[in-house]
Order: structure tokens, then C-alpha cells, then sequence
């Protein structure tokens, strides 16, 4: 029987670069730079998140399914009770019935694996062709060595046919209906919730603008939560800004809307099938800060419009369920585990 291994890369793996440290100190960054290489603490990551729910829904659908930790990062902030596999006891050579999963962000990690089926899972459009080596930006994943590519979300999936051409097999990510609940007895009327993780100028530049008109804007900026302590904040928020781009298909806005929060901001592309503006959201084109701000403005000025995108916002997010993703799991793992 096919044993499926999804690789989970060395995201936060120490660099320490003597030459980049030099160049960072004469530029006044040098202790900020010796920081964030030796004392970088591992996060969450939604990809990785990702990537343990398939290894668990597959292995509930009969498949040998493993997260294969390839350095240090685990990256198993959700309580996932899953057997990992490491790469110093499973090796390199595998047999033909076998299948590697290997990140976009990595997208030579897999290559290196004989014998085994190889897929590439992209989870960010914009990582196409940027990780790609210089001398292959022309060349599609079929061409540097796998065999199949796989997707989260539509968005992903068009631009690899767009950009090379080839098929893609979307299989779209999910939300657990049973945890990211909406509790509105919880709900902080005016609170807004945002992400530090990406383009924190963006966001930055949004409370300034805000706060020229409502000097009490209630922001509260997460980083790093566990899965427990996120929920609790969404459902305490009143209202989600989304500052992230570009992203293939995002999970926080999906789930803070599921926990009935009133999502605003950019949808870095991959949002944009669920994040629908004046509709189910209200959405700035990326890093269009002023018109985002115009949005929580909007929103914090009238209760009638807010309501309206939460109600429609939650009946969107429920149809992003896990049972779909497994379903599509299935079909897909079925169709090239029975290829010879």
C-alpha cells in the first residue's frame, strides 16, 4: 500500500550569514538581524496547518499519511495527535508506490526523493515562479521533476495554467465548522482584530488613518496564537482586518467570518471566492490602505451594513467545510495511488 509523506520544510530554520550580518550593521540593522537569526522563535503557519489536516483526513479515509518533518519546524500548533515521520529515519529512496507532498516554498525539497510519485502543493500564487532557480523561471513543475500539482483554492490553480501551462487539481481548503464557531454573546461591539504576520506597514498606516476620526478605534494586533487562543479572539472581534497579500487561499478571514466576525481589507487574489465586496465583505484592492480605511469607517458607522455582511459572510463561510476537502482529497489520491 502507497505510504503518502507530506514534506513539512524547515521554515524557520537559523541562517546566520556573516557577510548579510556585516551589511546589516552598517545599515543600523545588525542587532535586529542577530535577533531574528539566533533567537527566532517557530510560529504557526496556515500552509503547514493545512498540510497536517490532509495527513489526518487522509489517514481516515485508509491511507498511510504522514507529516514528514524535514529539520527542526514541527509546526504542529494545533493539537493535531498525528504520528510524524523524520527524514533522518525515512530516507530518500522510497518505492514507486509511494507519494511525496512538497511545498511551492520549497519546491526542490521533493525532487530529491527516488523512486516515489511527486506532487507539488502550492499554497501562494506568488511563489511560481520567485522560487523557482534562475536558470528554470521558464520551466513548469511537470519540468523540474513532479508528476502532479495540486492546489488550495481556484486562484492558485488558474495562475498555474496561466503562467506554465499546465493542469492543476484544486483542492480547496476547509474550515472545522465545530470549532470556529460564532458566539455573539461574546462579541465586543467596535473591536477590530488584524494580523501582524504580513505587511505591517499596511496595517500601520490603516489605524493612522482611522484613528484621525475615531480617536477610540479598539484595535487589537495578533501574532502567533495557538488555534484555541485565536478563536476566542475572533469571537471577541466585531470586526476582521485583512492586511495579507498576496495569499493563495487564506484561512483567517474565512474563519473569523465563520465566528461571525465582519471582514474587511485585501484578499491577495486567493480571497477574492470568498471575499465578495459589498456582498460578503467589503475589499481594497492590495495595499490600497486609504480605501480599506474608508471601509472600517464605513462599517463602524453603520450597524445596518455591518449586519447584513456578517450574516451573509457566515452563510458563505459555511460551505468551506473539511468534509469537502476531503472528499476532493479522495478523488484525487484515488486517481493517481491506482496508477501504475
Amino acid at each position: 500500500m502507497a505510504t503518502i509523506y507530506y514534506l513539512i520544510p524547515d521554515l524557520h530554520k537559523k541562517e546566520f550569514k556573516l557577510k548579510d550580518w556585516l551589511k546589516s550593521v552598517l545599515s543600523g540593522r545588525g542587532i535586529a538581524y542577530f535577533k531574528n537569526k539566533v533567537f527566532r522563535k517557530h510560529k504557526p503557519v496556515g500552509g503547514i496547518k493545512v498540510m497536517y489536516q490532509h495527513c489526518m483526513m487522509l489517514q481516515e479515509l485508509g491511507y498511510e499519511a504522514y507529516p514528514l518533518i524535514m529539520g527542526n519546524y514541527v509546526g504542529n500548533f494545533f493539537g493535531y495527535d498525528i504520528e510524524l515521520k523524520y527524514i533522518k529515519d525515512v530516507g530518500y529512496n522510497l518505492t514507486e508506490e509511494d507519494v511525496i507532498v512538497a511545498t511551492e516554498f520549497f519546491p526542490y525539497e521533493g525532487v530529491d526523493f527516488i523512486g516515489a510519485k511527486k506532487v507539488l502543493f502550492m499554497q501562494n500564487w506568488i511563489n511560481i515562479d520567485k522560487r523557482l532557480k534562475k536558470e528554470d523561471v521558464n520551466k513548469s513543475y511537470i519540468d523540474i521533476g513532479y508528476d502532479y500539482v495540486m492546489t488550495c483554492g481556484s486562484f492558485c490553480s488558474e495562475m498555474v495554467i496561466k503562467k506554465m501551462g499546465i493542469d492543476a487539481t484544486t483542492i480547496t481548503n476547509g474550515i472545522d465548522q465545530q470549532k470556529f464557531i460564532n458566539k455573539p454573546e461574546k462579541r465586543i461591539p467596535g473591536r477590530v482584530l488584524a494580523m501582524s504576520r504580513k505587511n505591517l506597514a499596511d496595517l500601520e498606516q490603516i489605524t493612522e488613518l482611522v484613528k484621525r476620526d475615531k480617536s477610540d478605534f479598539d484595535l487589537k494586533i495578533v501574532d502567533g496564537l495557538t488555534q484555541a487562543e485565536l478563536i476566542k479572539e475572533y469571537q471577541k472581534a466585531d470586526i476582521f482586518l485583512v492586511t495579507g497579500y498576496p495569499e493563495g487561499l487564506p484561512l483567517p478571514p474565512l474563519e473569523a467570518m465563520n465566528c461571525g466576525c465582519v471582514v474587511i481589507g485585501f484578499t491577495g487574489g486567493g480571497a477574492s471566492e470568498y471575499m465578495i465586496h459589498n456582498e460578503t465583505a467589503l475589499v481594497s484592492e492590495d495595499g490600497d490602505c486609504p480605501d480599506a480605511a474608508k471601509h472600517v469607517k464605513a462599517i463602524l458607522s453603520d450597524d445596518k451594513l455591518k449586519e447584513r455582511l456578517r450574516a451573509a459572510g457566515i452563510i458563505k463561510a459555511k460551505s468551506y467545510t473539511l468534509a469537502n476537502t476531503k472528499k476532493m482529497l479522495h478523488e484525487f489520491f484515488v486517481n493517481i495511488t491506482s496508477k501504475n
